[in-house]
């Protein structure tokens, strides 16, 4: 299995590299989005690399579609829960590749909720260690959260230990992490007990979401 994982993660980063320079400087010709659409990307920020090697995935990082004032925008959580405009979102990362997934029984009532339940996590700090217990957010938690409040149940949480954790990127982070991670601090654990117990913890990844089977994708410019 983790050789699986391994070919995959190679053959998408070869795919990329090879064809990502082909209409880099286009924008995407959308199709219409609802409000309450998932969108993914592949970051180009510092993590993002640990992230990929995690995951399996070349999703990073996600967001929610809202229309704004006759715009739209991305409801993320990057430095701090926001909206950010979605041409901006796009730009931002590798190669302008993004895919896009939609909950086709979705109804307006619960897409209020969901954006009612985004909005009401916005200035939250990001969360750098993926945890649900604490008032931070990451990416795929404000999704996750959001769709929760309408009822929904989105993708599938997994403990840290079922991530491919084998590997020089995720563990050169955590290293990086692990002195300021609260429950690490309030225990006196050193590294290793605390890598213990960063693997016990529970978290919701991008790529589970994308995975989810009540969710039908409606563009993707990714060459896979």
């Amino acid at each position: 299995m983790m050789k699986t994982k391994r070919a995959f993660i190679g053959l998408s980063l070869a795919v990329l590299l090879v064809f990502g320079w082909i209409a880099v400087h286009a924008k995407p010709d959308l199709p219409p989005l609802d409000d309450g659409d998932l969108i993914f990307q592949t970051s180009t920020s510092s993590q993002s690399l640990a992230i990929l090697m995690a995951t399996a995935s070349t999703y990073t990082h996600m967001g929610i579609i809202r229309h704004r004032a006759g715009q739209l925008v991305v409801i993320e959580a990057a430095g701090r829960v926001r909206e950010t405009p979605l041409d901006a979102w796009i730009a931002r990362g590798l190669f302008k590749r993004v895919a896009i997934y939609r909950d086709p029984a979705l109804t307006p009532a619960q897409v209020e909720t969901v954006l009612t339940s985004a909005g009401g996590l916005y200035g939250r700090p990001y969360d750098i260690f993926f945890s649900f217990e604490n008032d931070a957010i990451y990416c795929s938690e404000l999704p996750y959260r959001a769709y929760q409040a309408a009822g929904i149940e989105l993708g599938r949480v997994q403990t840290v230990s079922e991530l491919n954790m084998d590997n020089v990127a995720v563990k050169s982070l955590i290293r990086k992490r692990w002195q300021s991670h609260a429950p690490c601090k309030e225990n006196g654990f050193g590294f290793d007990q605390c890598y213990a117990a960063i693997l016990q913890q529970t978290l919701i990844t991008p790529v589970s979401i994308a995975d989810d089977k009540r969710l039908r994708l409606v563009f993707s410019n990714y060459p896979l």
